[in-house]
């Protein structure tokens, strides 16, 4: 549970988990991870570095199509032309490519962590649903207190079972923190 909570307050505080995420570009292949090793460069610094060669290769292309408006040496400009062409479609593929991956990356990491963190609190949430069976089976003599905490062990249940459904991060961070208000708001009614 403690993990779980750790990896989404890390990845709380810092919704741009491109921050965190490392690339590594070979031939056809782009490999997105969490963890720096060799070969493996920060994904954001690499797009940067792509972005500028991009806009260096439009410069180049500019600069050939105004020789070639002016007729000098057409065939050198000509293939020269197309070589730089093949290149800036290269690196624009290549910056795509790396920001599906770290979207896709992004998307798994969100996925796989709320399953976890699921599974982590389910017990929790069969402990709430059990004291709600519980309650409704004195709804003719509870109290404005017990019906009170009734409605905390709903809004709990609810909020976990939101969770298990959750696609974005801006959404997972509000029901962490409805959650963690909520789960502390239980503890101190039930004591």
């Amino acid at each position: 549970m403690l993990i779980a909570f750790i990896v989404f307050g890390v990845w709380t505080v810092s919704a741009d988990l491109s921050e965190w995420l490392f690339c590594l570009i070979r031939k056809d292949q782009v490999t997105i991870s969490l963890k720096q090793t060799t070969w493996y460069y920060k994904c954001k610094d690499t797009i940067v570095s792509l972005e500028q060669l991009i806009i260096s290769t439009a410069k180049d292309l500019m600069k050939i199509q105004t020789y070639i408006n002016k007729g000098r040496d057409l065939d050198y400009w000509k293939a020269l032309k197309i070589q730089k062409k093949a290149l800036l479609d290269t690196l624009q593929l290549s910056r795509t490519t790396i920001l599906t991956n770290m979207k896709t990356f992004e998307s798994n990491l969100l996925q796989k962590s709320v399953q976890y963190f699921i599974i982590k609190i389910n017990p929790y949430k069969i402990k709430l649903q059990k004291s709600l069976i519980k309650i409704q089976a004195l709804s003719g003599v509870a109290t404005p207190e017990l019906n009170s905490y009734a409605l905390l062990l709903q809004a709990q249940v609810a909020t976990i079972e939101k969770m298990s459904k959750v696609t974005l991060q801006s959404e997972l961070t509000i029901l962490l923190a409805q959650y963690v208000y909520l789960k502390k708001e239980i503890e101190w009614k039930s004591e």
